[in-house]
């Protein structure tokens, strides 16, 4: 895909895009990659960042909103950690449809573009503490 596709296509309007989304995602993918899902959508998330480096911190909020994600805020930054804050009605309805839906693919994206523009490591693990919004924190090497 090309590299600025995604903003042409979050253009387009399309009701059946939350439901294909889901059912890729949530159903055929964890299917498929059963106990890997986690480990296999953090390193996608990754890669997605590398692909669609962002390189600002106002374009992780515009890409996860373009790619139906939710809305992300930064919480707080720090030397070496971040908290960012992820809400919206995609967290909602996955949610409800979904006894314990994964974020990894959010935060393997998160952590690889703080990585890009901090130029260190970094790792990022989430939480969900209840079922309108999912935080993530950055651990910064």
């Amino acid at each position: 895909m090309k590299k600025d596709a995604y903003k042409n296509l979050s253009k387009f309007s399309n009701n059946q895009t939350a439901f294909s989304l889901a059912l890729l995602r949530d159903g055929i993918l964890n299917d498929i990659l059963d106990d890997d899902a986690n480990d296999i959508l953090y390193y996608a998330g990754k890669e997605v960042a590398r692909q669609f480096y962002t390189k600002t911190l106002n374009g992780i909020q515009e890409f996860f909103s373009a790619a139906g994600w939710g809305d992300i805020q930064i919480s707080s930054q720090k030397e070496n950690k971040e908290s960012w804050l992820l809400t919206g009605e995609a967290i909602k309805i996955r949610s409800v449809a979904i006894d314990e839906p994964s974020y990894f693919l959010e935060a393997g994206f998160l952590a690889q573009e703080i990585q890009q523009q901090t130029h260190r490591g970094t790792e990022c693990s989430y939480q969900s503490d209840d079922k309108s919004r999912v935080i993530f924190t950055v651990y910064i090497d």
